[in-house]
């Protein structure tokens, strides 16, 4: 299933690795929750497969919030507006207003929907706080419309909002969304994903960053619990303090999901992961 986002550190590579984990802890079936949910990419690619029986995803960018909204609730609405808006600068200037968080009080959710998947389709590597591809005067090699097939795009909203039975979403903070929706016991088949912003380049690419302070309160928090969970980070050392031996005995190191380079992010559970593809290397 093609993802209708262009999304920085979307996590489709990881498909077949989580899988593999559903399988080995025998949670086919189960529910599935991403705290951070981005473009939901796993999410969508498992209940298309039927390893999970329903997604419920969260995601506290009211942009993106708002667009997987109107993928399931609103989706003719979302659709017509695809196919009918001109893709030119002068459109993404009055999506770029939508950026602004009282510019959102009284539109509809599928207008707000829509400014998220026109800035991130023609924005530099999809990243919803960056400059257009071509630039605003549109003299590179390059347009706006080169990452816009709106065939391709409403195909990919029609063919995911067939799971709306399945899905839930929710537009909140990670921590309060989990403490709210999370039952905390082993048995109650769910398997958490959690993906927050990356330590070092977040700032550079998500509109919803962590501070340190942030990131420490959730490491905190995930340690407490007891429900199956796996996390993915870049690899630096101030995460690798976090989430050391002495509060999370099983954390492995393996390779990038996004590149060959090793070290690149690393892979964090409660669970007794297994490699990706390398072998794995205890961390702490």
């Amino acid at each position: 299933m093609r993802n209708p986002l262009r999304y920085p550190g979307a996590k489709s590579k990881l498909f077949d690795y989580v899988k593999k984990l559903i399988d080995i802890e025998e949670l086919r079936g189960c529910t599935f929750y991403e705290p951070f949910a981005g473009s939901a990419t796993l999410s969508w690619q498992l209940l298309e497969d039927g390893i999970i029986e329903n997604a419920v995803i969260n995601e506290k960018d009211p942009l993106l919030y708002h667009f997987w909204n109107s993928v399931f609730n609103y989706t003719d609405e979302l659709v017509d507006l695809i196919a009918n808006t001109e893709i030119n600068i002068e459109t993404w200037n009055e999506c770029a207003k939508y950026k602004e968080l009282t510019f959102l009080l009284g539109k509809n959710s599928y207008q707000i929907g829509f400014a998220a998947l026109f800035l991130n389709r023609t924005n530099f590597s999809g990243i919803l706080k960056a400059n257009p591809i071509g630039g605003k005067k549109q003299e590179s090699d390059y347009k706006l419309d080169c990452r816009f097939n709106k065939e391709k795009i409403i195909k990919s909203i029609l063919d995911i909002s067939k799971y709306k039975n399945n899905v839930k979403i929710f537009n909140d903070d990670a921590i309060d969304f989990m403490k709210k929706e999370l039952k905390y016991k082993r048995n109650s088949r769910t398997f958490v994903y959690i993906d927050p912003p990356y330590y070092k380049e977040g700032p550079g690419l998500y509109r919803y960053y962590y501070s340190d302070s942030q990131h420490k309160k959730l490491a905190d928090f995930i340690k407490s619990k007891k429900f199956p969970w796996l996390l993915s980070y870049d690899d630096t050392p101030e995460i690798r303090k976090l989430y050391n031996r002495r509060t999370c005995i099983n954390l492995y190191l393996d390779y990038s999901v996004k590149t060959s380079k090793k070290g690149k992010e690393i892979l964090i559970s409660d669970l007794e992961i297994p490699p990706m593809e390398q072998e794995k290397v205890l961390v702490g």
